[in-house]
């Protein structure tokens, strides 16, 4: 198997925000209150706006380009950083990281 180092840097970066976002999830859900359920509610509402923003973004850069492809691991990768950052920006403010 013969992947670039950029496939390796990509998958090490999606990599560690599964596994931060995992860590984050399984903090939340040893409280099992309000709090944790709308925290993750608010940080997936967040996620879904601007993963259909950026769905939009490379359809409209997909028609105007001829050979534009979509790298869906830059994506993924994307949405899972969009993710994480909502996660822990709602737990800072409806939680308990001060």
């Amino acid at each position: 198997m013969n992947i670039s180092w950029i496939a390796w840097v990509f998958l090490s970066v999606f990599a560690a925000l599964l596994a931060l976002i995992g860590f984050m999830l399984v903090s939340l859900g040893r409280r099992g209150d309000e709090r944790s359920r709308l925290i993750k509610t608010r940080a997936m509402s967040v996620t879904f706006i601007w993963t259909v923003l950026i769905l939009l973004a490379e359809t409209v850069r997909t028609m105007v380009g001829k050979d534009a492809e979509t790298n869906p691991l830059l994506i993924l990768t994307a949405v899972s950083f969009i993710y994480f950052v909502a996660l822990l920006a709602y737990k800072r403010k409806y939680g308990d990281l001060g």
